[in-house]
């Protein structure tokens, strides 16, 4: 297990999802893929360094996987549990979401 333990594995897990960008990466991902870090940028309105930086996180997380395909590298979801997970969240959320957005210790810690 990552550093011997389940929590520790579940808060980095959640430190790769508690992100903007990567949220939106997976998002895109689950509404169409594979897609290419060029149209994943299109789609975003991010720059390649910044999408890129973002994928590699997700990859090294085991959320996205990463298919050669000539000179283009094709990204999609490695598992859709992922994507389970992102709707049960958005479920939670919308039943708190008043609470979710005046929460002040979530607030400062995303700065």
């Amino acid at each position: 297990m990552i550093y011997g333990d389940m929590l520790t594995a579940r808060v980095h897990i959640f430190r790769a999802l508690g992100d903007r960008v990567r949220l939106e990466i997976l998002e895109h991902l689950k509404e169409k893929s594979p897609l290419t870090v060029s149209t994943l940028c299109e789609l975003s309105g991010k720059e390649q360094n910044l999408v890129s930086h973002h994928l590699s996180c997700l990859k090294n997380c085991g959320l996205v996987s990463s298919k050669k395909d000539g000179k283009n590298v094709n990204y999609s979801l490695k598992n859709k549990n992922i994507i389970k997970i992102i709707n049960l969240a958005d479920k939670h959320v919308r039943d708190i979401l008043e609470n979710v957005l005046s929460c002040e210790v979530v607030k400062n810690n995303s700065k």
